[in-house]
């Protein structure tokens, strides 16, 4: 089995904003480009404020090579529409071309409300 068998597709939401028509303007998101990927959790450790060891969970959003997502991006889910705000950049997390495995993770975050 490979990877990719485990990937599901995600849409990428682009900001727009349009004219409200009283001198302002309303924003919202557009869907953008789909892709493949999966989100899975990372444990790490970190030592809390008395000092002592603690475990944390990340999510982090494995993807495919050609899509890169940038801080504070919005991407969904389109199994069951869960919306992930990314907290990093995909493009500091590559695998080598000479692995063949073309891939990028990136953490992410839930957000509760979609936009």
């Amino acid at each position: 089995m490979m990877l990719q068998d485990y990937f599901e597709d995600f849409i990428l939401l682009e900001r727009s904003q349009a004219d409200d028509g009283l001198g302002g303007f309303s924003s919202g998101w557009t869907e953008g480009v789909t892709f493949r990927g999966g989100v899975t959790q990372v444990v790490g450790r970190e030592v809390d404020p008395t000092g002592l060891l603690a475990l944390k969970t990340m999510p982090m959003l494995l993807h495919e090579w050609d899509v890169t997502l940038v801080l504070d991006d919005r991407v969904r889910r389109l199994s069951d529409g869960a919306v992930f705000r990314v907290t990093g950049q995909s493009g500091d997390m590559r695998t080598p071309a000479i692995s063949g495995m073309a891939y990028c993770q990136v953490p992410v975050e839930r957000v509760v409300t979609a936009p």
